[in-house]
């Protein structure tokens, strides 16, 4: 019998199965169980707790939130080769450079990229607060549209699969400035705002869910429930920039829920406009596959929900004490930050020949992040409530309290230029519009209506010019 432990990827099907144990014995066939789960209920023993008051609570959170933080950072400073960290101004960075200047002899190589075109996304300033107070070496570099358009042909190829993210272009200039400069293992602060509610997407969906869906679902009959989402679908039919709220609706009419992880694109409404679902039918897969139980037959069909409802029965089959912020965490802990955020700096990082580690994701701190109740993580329109107060004295006070950037790239202002135009023919022009049956007419459409500004569709140009890339890459031009 042979035992494999860890982790497991199927990039056909660009399901990500992780924390898996697989047994092959000789002439059997493939046992596959998991043996770890973000569910809930793991990480903080309720007698810890009992009787404690609310601000007793939120210490004891606070103080389990560092140390953890503390330890996780330190082990992954276990190396014999050079290390750094990527270093964005943010807390997540911030934290990981703090940390990591306690546990050192030498100053930390610190690593950031800005933009010479589109300054208004740059957090040198922030960087370099950072860089100051902990007596960094650091690195900076600096990029434009010009530097894009030359990467693209390796981007494609780094990729390997048709990832989409456009936060792989600046990824991949800091990587390489990292190893140019010596350094082969970097800290990235990927996890956190997945654990602590740091996104401001998810502020959005949590007051949707608290104004609008529950008294959506509760005070409407089911009649009523139809009709609104139906007279939503032909108003997104006009205008596709209200397709995203005519979903949002369509799935509350339908019981469905709410926040389905932030890795999907195209809402299925929006699906249906690019492409007939009814022209599709799941591939075929050996019967060996789906016996093991890793690959249900429905992942492959064309509704996206078969996937996160069969999350989402999980965790209310093993899990205890879930909010709607831990529904949240989990969708996206198994879906779009395997799928697209540790795919994005795994790929693009060794491209380079750059190891990335994440103390952020380090296991006792998600059981233990996971157990945190959500008035706690979020404290009124204050996102990241315990993690700030859990770093605050450890990190500049101007850190924790500016609006919070995210890593992007000016790529909808790109795309309003020649490159938008480029990319449009691009996509128009490519074999994959006739073997997908897309919608031709709602391409050029939402292509003319980013150009000239009318509307951001940036990212849904984004995602359909990678994936006819992908194929002139990887299929046109090697038959």
């Amino acid at each position: 019998m042979i035992r494999f432990e860890g982790v497991s990827k199927i990039y056909s099907t660009d399901v990500v199965l992780k924390n898996i144990n697989w047994e092959i014995k000789k002439g059997e066939k493939v046992v596959a169980k998991r043996y770890w789960d973000p569910v809930t209920g793991q990480g903080i023993d309720s007698t810890d707790l009992a009787g404690l008051s609310d601000v007793a609570k939120e210490d004891f959170y606070v103080r389990g939130i560092r140390e953890r933080l503390d330890g996780a950072v330190g082990r992954r400073m276990m190396s014999d080769v050079p290390f750094g960290v990527f270093l964005s101004g943010g807390i997540d960075s911030s934290t990981n450079v703090a940390l990591m200047a306690q546990h050192m002899d030498r100053p930390v190589d610190t690593f950031t990229v800005g933009f010479k075109d589109h300054s208004h996304l740059n957090e040198l300033d922030s960087a370099s607060l950072v860089s100051q107070k902990f007596n960094t070496k650091h690195h900076e570099i600096l990029i434009d549209e010009g530097d894009m358009i030359g990467y693209l042909e390796q981007m494609v190829n780094s990729q390997d699969e048709p990832i989409a993210d456009w936060v792989c272009i600046p990824l991949y200039f800091v990587s390489k400035l990292a190893k140019d400069s010596g350094a082969t293992v970097v800290q990235v602060g990927e996890g956190a705002d997945e654990q602590f509610c740091g996104y401001d997407s998810w502020m959005a969906y949590r007051e949707l869910y608290r104004k609008y869906w529950n008294p959506f679902q509760q005070y409407l009959p089911k009649f009523a429930q139809y009709s609104i989402a139906a007279a939503a679908k032909l108003a997104a039919s006009v205008r596709p920039n209200l397709l995203v709220y005519a979903d949002i609706i369509d799935r509350a009419s339908r019981d469905r829920e709410h926040f389905w992880s932030g890795v999907s694109v195209f809402s299925e409404l929006a699906k249906a406009k690019l492409l007939d679902a009814r022209d599709f039918s799941a591939p075929q897969i050996a019967p060996e596959m789906i016996e093991t139980g890793l690959l249900p037959p429905s992942y492959l069909e064309p509704d996206s929900f078969n996937i996160v409802n069969s999350f989402f029965e999980r965790l209310d089959r093993e899990s205890s004490g879930k909010d709607n912020l831990a529904r949240m965490a989990y969708s996206d802990l198994k879906l779009r930050l395997p799928e697209l955020l540790l795919m994005r700096v795994d790929k693009i990082g060794m491209s380079t020949s750059l190891e990335a580690r994440v103390p952020f994701l380090d296991h006792k701190l998600i059981e233990f992040s996971m157990d945190i109740p959500e008035e706690f993580k979020v404290r009124g329109n204050n996102p990241k409530h315990l993690l700030k107060k859990a770093v605050r004295g450890l990190i500049p006070d101007a850190i924790i309290d500016r609006k919070k950037m995210g890593f992007g790239a000016p790529m909808a202002e790109w795309m309003r230029g020649p490159f938008g135009v480029r990319a449009r023919d691009s996509i128009l022009n490519s074999p994959v519009i006739g073997m997908l049956n897309l919608d031709k007419a709602f391409i050029s459409q939402i292509c003319e209506e980013h150009i000239s500004a009318r509307n951001d569709y940036a990212v849904w140009i984004w995602v359909l010019f990678n994936l006819v890339e992908w194929h002139r890459y990887w299929i046109e031009e090697r038959n």
